[in-house]
């Protein structure tokens, strides 16, 4: 903990603010942080929907027979790199329920990060 106080106090020092002010913004950072991920989240699910809806309107109008290989290609693509930005943002729960329920362990987190 000695360490902790430590680094803040140098970070303080160097931004010429007290500690106490430079752990508040870290607390405000943390719901900050924690709605950006969760816009994250959102925008994602809603995309992966949009996929998934585009994906049954070219099965209907047998697009996929039409246009084959280039067509599959594309739609394999996408869902693949939504399936990995899906997985980055499924490892940010966490953190959303920090900054929203326990910001003190977010911003510590996040001094411990820099140490």
């Amino acid at each position: 903990m000695e360490e902790l106080t430590g680094v803040l106090e140098q970070l303080a020092v160097k931004l010429g603010t007290t500690t106490e002010y430079l752990w508040s913004v870290l607390i405000s950072q943390a719901k900050i942080s924690a709605i950006t991920d969760l816009i994250y989240i959102v925008l994602n699910i809603i995309i992966g929907i949009m996929l998934y809806k585009l994906h049954i309107n070219l099965s209907k109008r047998d697009l996929y027979d039409e246009y084959e290989e280039p067509l599959i290609a594309v739609m394999v693509i996408g869902a693949l790199v939504w399936c990995v930005i899906f997985l980055i943002n499924f490892f940010s729960i966490g953190g959303i329920i920090n900054g929203f329920f326990n910001p003190e362990y977010w911003a510590l987190q996040k001094v411990l990060d820099v140490i």
